[in-house]
Formats: C-alpha cells, structure tokens, sequence
C-alpha cells in the first residue's frame, strides 16, 4: 500500500515538473502569464494521465 501511494506521489511531482517546464518555456517565448498557466494547466493533466495510464499498464496502479 505505501508502495503504490509513493508512486503515485512521484507520478503527481513529475508532472508538476512537466507543467511548470511548460510554463516556463511559453513565458522564455514571450508568451503572456495567462497563455503560461494554460500551458501549464494543459501539460500537468496529459502528463499525469499519460504516468497513470503506464503506472497501469505496469500494475503498480489499479486493481
């Protein structure tokens, strides 16, 4: 059980890290604080779908 929990607590850390890469990158662009946020926004929920779905697949998520 705390296996899983810290795995998934690491999937949430990276994609936090994804979404705030995603941000950074849309304001180094000139991008405007509100297009930053979409981004990030954007990013943090594909990545941390994409970590679900693959901690699934794995078996460390899920039934």
């Amino acid at each position: 059980m705390q296996l899983r929990l810290m795995y998934v607590i690491i999937a949430v850390l990276a994609a936090l890290v994804v979404a705030v890469a995603g941000s950074f990158v849309t304001v180094i662009e000139g991008g405007r604080p509100t297009a930053a946020l979409k981004t990030g926004a954007v990013a943090f929920a594909g990545a941390l779908t994409l970590l679900i779905v693959v901690m699934g697949a794995v078996g460390v998520v899920g039934s």
